[in-house]
């Protein structure tokens, strides 16, 4: 019985190309994965970055976090007054951040949800938050969309800071 080696050859180059067509698609779904959680913990990252500046008192560490376009909304601020404010670009919106970073506040996270959009353009952020100073706690939500500005470089380009409690310990200085 003679063997038809051609045929074995050709069968065996096709399944190698079937493999290799499989392996690469499987290559690629594991990279788009990898992309996106690298992406998700990095905007994870710049929200952290955004507590740590804001505590500490880096406050041009704190602006390199927003795009320059940058929209920051703030409802029932200051806490309990339902006053609501606006702020578009770095210079509106250092000035609002310069009577407050390193004050001696302390902000805390909870329930960080952090979502991205398909084309993986944008990513946003919802998380519970507490803030505590002397004598006073408040807390609420907060609501960040960050756009891509660069290979794995993340900036806020819009982020609602929504005040929704808090209370102060009556007592004399």
């Amino acid at each position: 019985m003679a063997t038809n080696w051609a045929a074995c050859i050709q069968g065996s180059r096709e399944k190698e190309l079937e493999m290799t067509d499989s392996t690469l698609d499987e290559f690629a779904s594991l990279r788009a994965r990898l992309e996106r959680i690298e992406a998700v913990e990095a905007c994870r990252g710049r929200f952290n970055a955004y507590l740590y500046y804001l505590d500490a008192g880096h406050l041009d560490d704190l602006l390199g976090l927003f795009a320059d376009d940058a929209r920051l909304e703030l409802q029932n601020f200051p806490p309990g007054t339902g006053g609501n404010l606006h702020y578009t670009g770095h210079d509106a919106i250092r000035k609002l951040y310069a009577a407050f970073v390193g004050e001696g506040a302390r902000h805390h996270s909870a329930n960080v949800s952090v979502v991205p959009s398909e084309a993986l353009d944008r990513i946003e952020i919802t998380a519970y938050f507490l803030t505590a100073i002397e004598y006073t706690l408040t807390g609420g939500i907060y609501e960040l969309q960050l756009q891509q500005t660069g290979h794995a470089n993340w900036q806020i380009s819009r982020m609602r800071i929504s005040s929704t409690w808090g209370w102060a310990i009556p007592h004399s200085n």
